[in-house]
Parts: C-alpha cells; sequence; structure tokens
C-alpha cells in the first residue's frame, strides 16, 4: 500500500514536471516568436517616428536648454491692493436692467471672495501681474528662463460652497476657526474657472487701466521679462468654464446641491467673448440648458483611474463643471482664435513664449493635434507643454497621447513622483533607486535590454511586471524626446514636500532639487520651492492627495527676510538653475550610472551626465551627481571617463584624482555635484 501510495506521488510529480517544463518551453518559444520580434519591430517603427517628429522641430514641445517657473498669480505677491476687491470694474450704473443686476450681482460676490487675513485658502489673497513685474529681478537672479503663469484670463466671480471641505490654514493645534462658512468656500483665485478667454481677471489688472488699456499691465510684464531673456507662457484650460447652480430649487445652504455642493457665481458656467455672451450652460430663468449647443451633457468622473476614455473626454470633472464640446465647430473656433489672440498679443515686442495646457487627457486628441498644427503656422517656437495628470514613461495613456499628437511634451509625473518620495526615504512602492535608474535610462535600461533567459526569470519572480516601464512606452518614445518632458520637485496639485513629509531634513531635500537639476528632463521650480515653502502639520489641512495637498501646497509666496525663508536652499536652487544654463550636457546629454567600492545600489546615487554618443568630441564637460543616504567615503574610479580635470561645484575647488580615483566623501543624505572635464 505504501509503495503504491509512492507510485502514484511519483507519478504525479512526473506528471506536474513535465507539464511545468512543455509550460516553460511554451512561454519561452512565445516569446522567441511573438514577443521580441514584435518589440524589436516597434522599436524600429518608434524610431523612425522619432526621427520624422525630431526633423521638424529641434525639441518636442519647443523646451530647451530652460529653467522654468510656475507661478500661482493670486499667491505670488501683492503689489497693487487697490484690485484685491475690483468691484470697479462693474459699472455702478447701466442703461439696460440685466445689465445692471449683473454688475451688481458681481460686486456683491467681490466682496465675498477675498481673504485679508490669508487664513481661507479657498479665497483671493491679492497676488496680481504688478506683483509677478516686481519680482522678474529675483527670478532672473534666481536662474529662470520662463515663466509658466496660471491662468490670468477672465474667471467668473463666484463661490462654492461644499460642506465637507476644509480649506482653514491653522496656526496653532486647537486654534478655534475665525468663521465657519469661509472654511468652506472655494473662489476661482487659481484662474481655472474661466468664463472670458479673451480678457484678463480683473484681480490681476489695475483699477487706472480700463477700456483699452486694460491689457496695459500685462504687456509691460512681457516686455519687461522680456528685457531679462525671460519667457512668459500662459496656462489655458480649454476642458471646462466655472461651476454653476443648475438645480430648479434655489441654493440651500447645508442641503448640497450637485455632487452635494452649492454654487454661487454670477455666470452659472456661460462663456463669454470681450465681455458679451456667446454661449449660455443654463438658464435660471428658464431652466433651458445648452441652446447654443457649446456643452457635453452632463456625466459624472466618479473614479478617475477606472473611467473610459470616452467619459474622461465628455465627463465633468472638479466638482460637476461645464464641460466644453471641442468637436462643436463654434467651440473649436473660438478655442483657437482665443488661442491666436494671446499669441499674437504683443507680437511688435516680446509676444508670449507659448501655452501650459491643462488637463489634456479630459480633450480629445482630434481636437489637440488640430490646435498643435493651428498654434505652430502661427508661431513654429511656441512652447506647447501639455498636462498629462500622472503621465510618464509607465503610464501608457499618456504615451498614447504623445503618440497621438506630434509637437505637445509632458509633464514627467512619473520621475518627479519617484525622485520625491526617495529622497523623503518613502521608499516602499516606487521610490528605489531602481525606478529612478530605469526612467531616466529609458530604452538603456536594465529591463528593456534583458536577454531571454533573464527576462524569463524576471517574469517568472514578477509575473505583473508592475513597477517596470512597459517595453511598449519605451519603443514609442526615444530618449531624445523623453528629455523635453518636464520635472518638479513640487506642483501646484501636490502636497508640498515638507508638509507631506514633515521628516524630510533639509539636506535630503537640497539633495533632491540637485538630482531634479542633473537628471534628464526640463526643470520646473513651483513658486516656493526654492526655499522649501510649506505649511505646518495639522490633521485638517488634508487636501487633494494628502496632507498639504490642494490648496493646502498653495501659500502666499515668502521673501527673503520672511519667517521661515531658508536661504541655504534657496542658494543650492539657485546653483543648480545655474548650472543648468551652463551646461547643455544636463539638457541633451546621456545618463550613466556608475557604483563605486562600498556604495549601496539601493540607497545610493553615483549618475553621470555625459555628451550624447553621436558628440564630435569626447573633450566636452560632463556632470556627475553623488548622493549618499547613510554618507560615507567613496573611491570612484575615472579611469575610464577621459577625465584630467574635476570640480567640486557646491565649493568651486578643483579636486585631485589618486591613481584615477575621485575620493567623495558624504555625509547622510547629503549630495555633491562635479564637472568632470
Amino acid at each position: 500500500m505504501e509503495s503504491c501510495r509512492r507510485g502514484v506521488l511519483i507519478s504525479v510529480l512526473g506528471v506536474s514536471i513535465s507539464l511545468f517544463v512543455l509550460l516553460s518551453v511554451a512561454i519561452i518559444f512565445w516569446m522567441v516568436f511573438w514577443l521580441f520580434p514584435e518589440n524589436a519591430i516597434a522599436a524600429e517603427s518608434g524610431e523612425k517616428a522619432e526621427l520624422h517628429r525630431a526633423s521638424e522641430r529641434d525639441s518636442i514641445g519647443n523646451l530647451e536648454n530652460d529653467v522654468l517657473y510656475y507661478i500661482v498669480v493670486d499667491r505670488f505677491n501683492d503689489a497693487d491692493p487697490r484690485n484685491n476687491v475690483p468691484d470697479y470694474a462693474f459699472e455702478e450704473e447701466s442703461s439696460n436692467p440685466k445689465k445692471q443686476v449683473y454688475n451688481e450681482m458681481n460686486q456683491l460676490l467681490l466682496r465675498h471672495t477675498y481673504d485679508p487675513t490669508h487664513r481661507y485658502m479657498g479665497m483671493y489673497w491679492g497676488g496680481d501681474l504688478e506683483g509677478v513685474i516686481q519680482k522678474l529681478d529675483y527670478l532672473q537672479d534666481l536662474g529662470v528662463t520662463k515663466l509658466v503663469l496660471s491662468p490670468i484670463q477672465d474667471n467668473s466671480n463666484g463661490l462654492f460652497y461644499h460642506p465637507d471641505i476644509e480649506t482653514y490654514l491653522y496656526r496653532s493645534k486647537n486654534e478655534p476657526v475665525e468663521d465657519d462658512f469661509y472654511r468652506h468656500v472655494s473662489t476661482p483665485y487659481h484662474g481655472y474657472w474661466t468664463k472670458d478667454w479673451f480678457e484678463i481677471d480683473e484681480h490681476f489688472r489695475s483699477p487706472d487701466h480700463q477700456g483699452r488699456d486694460r491689457y496695459q499691465v500685462f504687456r509691460r510684464l512681457l516686455n519687461e521679462a522680456g528685457k531679462r531673456d525671460i519667457g512668459i507662457i500662459l496656462d489655458l484650460t480649454m476642458n471646462q468654464t466655472a461651476p454653476g447652480h443648475i438645480s430648479t430649487e434655489p441654493p440651500n445652504l447645508g442641503k448640497g446641491g450637485f455632487l452635494f455642493g452649492e454654487s454661487w457665481f454670477a455666470d452659472n458656467g456661460d462663456v463669454y467673448r470681450h465681455g458679451e455672451k456667446v454661449a449660455t450652460h443654463w438658464d435660471p430663468k428658464t431652466g433651458e440648458r445648452d441652446p447654443q449647443g457649446w456643452f457635453h451633457e452632463p456625466k459624472i468622473i466618479w473614479d478617475f483611474d477606472t473611467a473610459s476614455k470616452q467619459l474622461l473626454e465628455q465627463g465633468q470633472i472638479s466638482g460637476g463643471m461645464p464641460d466644453l464640446n471641442q468637436d462643436a465647430p463654434q467651440v473649436k473656433q473660438y478655442l483657437f482664435d482665443a488661442a491666436k489672440f494671446w499669441l499674437t498679443f504683443n507680437e511688435d515686442q516680446y509676444p508670449i513664449a507659448g501655452f501650459r495646457l491643462d488637463a489634456v487627457k479630459h480633450i480629445n486628441e482630434r481636437f489637440w493635434k488640430e490646435f498643435e498644427d493651428y498654434v505652430l503656422s502661427i508661431n513654429p517656437d511656441a512652447v506647447l507643454l501639455g498636462e498629462y495628470f500622472g503621465g510618464g514613461y509607465r503610464n501608457e495613456a499618456s504615451i498614447h497621447f504623445l503618440e497621438k499628437t506630434n509637437e505637445i511634451t509632458q509633464y514627467d509625473f512619473n520621475l518627479s513622483e519617484a525622485a520625491r518620495r526617495f529622497f523623503s526615504r518613502d521608499r516602499g512602492w516606487d521610490g528605489r533607486v531602481y525606478t529612478l535608474k530605469e526612467t531616466t535610462l529609458g530604452r538603456k535600461g536594465q529591463y528593456y535590454n534583458y536577454d531571454l533567459l533573464s527576462w524569463f526569470w524576471h517574469w517568472v519572480l514578477n509575473p505583473a511586471e508592475t513597477l517596470e516601464i512597459p517595453k511598449s512606452s519605451l519603443d514609442a518614445i526615444s530618449n531624445e524626446e523623453a528629455k523635453a518632458w518636464v520635472t518638479f520637485a513640487e506642483n501646484h496639485d501636490k502636497p508640498r514636500l515638507k508638509t507631506y513629509y514633515p521628516e524630510i531634513s533639509d539636506q535630503a531635500y537640497q539633495s533632491l532639487i540637485k538630482f531634479q537639476f542633473t537628471a534628464r528632463g526640463v526643470p520646473l521650480i513651483m513658486y516656493g520651492t526654492e526655499t522649501a515653502l510649506a505649511i505646518p502639520y495639522h490633521p485638517k489641512h488634508d487636501g487633494l492627495f494628502g496632507p498639504g495637498g490642494d490648496p493646502f501646497n498653495r501659500p502666499m509666496m515668502i521673501w527673503p527676510g520672511d519667517q521661515g525663508w531658508k536661504e541655504d536652499i534657496h542658494q543650492t536652487t539657485k546653483q543648480m538653475a545655474h548650472l543648468r544654463r551652463e551646461y547643455p550636457v544636463l539638457r541633451y546629454g546621456t545618463t550613466r550610472y556608475l557604483l563605486p567600492d562600498g556604495a549601496s545600489g539601493k540607497d545610493d546615487i553615483f549618475m553621470l551626465r555625459e555628451p550624447s554618443d553621436d558628440s564630435v568630441s569626447d573633450n566636452r564637460p560632463k556632470v556627475l551627481y553623488t548622493y549618499s543616504t547613510e554618507g560615507g567615503e567613496f573611491l570612484l574610479s575615472l579611469e575610464q571617463e577621459n577625465v584630467e580635470q574635476c570640480q567640486l561645484v557646491e565649493s568651486g575647488d578643483d579636486i585631485a584624482l589618486v591613481d584615477g580615483m575621485l575620493p567623495i566623501k558624504l555625509k547622510p543624505e547629503q549630495s555633491k555635484v562635479f564637472i568632470l572635464e
């Protein structure tokens, strides 16, 4: 009986092994004859497509060796307090009764949207275009080449009330809220609730400039920035208008309306052109909706991760804002006309540099393809920076978007988020050295170049390939194009680092800044990043995407001498920005990783940026970034790098090589940057 059982077990085991071997062989044959030939063909076609794209323009998106700086205009600098409550923009008396009511409504709402205490983060705080002009010398000194302004177009005046919204900025743990109503309120201070794409919002211009002169402050900004070799990129949001009350019942505080919130706006999502209404979203008197055919039918996007592409393009985002139908000829023509208006504005002196395109995944690629062609027909050098939220190599939908368009670049959320996590010691998911390496190396990465056997065993151990960059993404977008993607340490939708990661040291923060400026991509500084701007942690400072997220990531900018200003971080950012501009290899070069004896492959980074493979000479400078989590003393061999001189960027000191070895001493979480020649 025992031998019988043993025989049965052996037979079963033999069959199992045979099945496993057969399955393994089948998988290998499938990979050899299907997967890899297909990838080779895809890579070849991707390279051909890249050659075609690159042949038309120096860089996708027209971003070259730039340092970008993003400003939320309302939160940057209040230079003209007279426009904090700009009720002067709506005349006191009008012969048209409807116009009179409309003006009075705007005047009333404006008095309830400004917060002089800077405690309610959903309200206006007073920043304006004059304030940006005043700080141009500071930005030039910092090393900025292009400013990206949050939308300055005219926004609808009003309040969005939601009982679950918390926007009060606490400064102590048990501080009482001064006014419970306003801590549940959001206003268009951010600029993304547009009503008139042809006008400048009254909060950002001067009461002295009315009528034909109402654009004067923006013209001065363009000219003064241009004199300092700084271009102005306008944020253009073309997906939606402003929230509006669309219920047949009047607003009822606390009851909750659409998406359990209530809106008090003068325009209900309507669209204007130079002050004249051209499209009605909803008429509160008649209940008629969209008589001119400008909007998609109301559809709620409950889950952005699982929503279909059609729902993402036609659904309503952020509390049910009216979604424009870009396939409607009148809508497309309106948006194209608006783009032309701003592109040709001030063209005889210093025109705008281009556009930041908001929420690109919520508009179909047909529109974007026509839009980019139209913009570049007016100005072939116009910047086109698309915000595909979550975009990067690992977001295949964003790669598909880039394939469908030709001249729009994107924000690299994948690389930026991985760097944020790594330097904050949040390394449990994608915040690993491996992720940083694979993302920056692209087609030169380890996984992409696995041989058949290595790939097979990697697949056995990690069949889901959760953290790998899809080969299809790398085949579609080459390393050269990815160099034009925009990277960031902080973003106007993401929590501030010092709030989300309160334990991150200043040393680690500076190491992140140095990594961002030496790694591939075009670096963007969100206002305040250069001094670690943040708010104090409080349980109720929990915004979009966690503690310190929207709106708590948008405090008022601080300046040298203000409480909380960190001069050492400012100097690091400034030094890196100027290094970036002085050494184009950081923008156009290739990436390679080294590992000296004693260094940890999981905790340390030794990243070399060097001229591209097709460089005329190998004698051009290289830049070496070094970082250690726990610190230590390292000897890095440079015998193969053809290096004769080495300079430490932070001090400017020349470092002597010892038998072709570079001695590097790092404190915990410290980074150093070297110029190798």
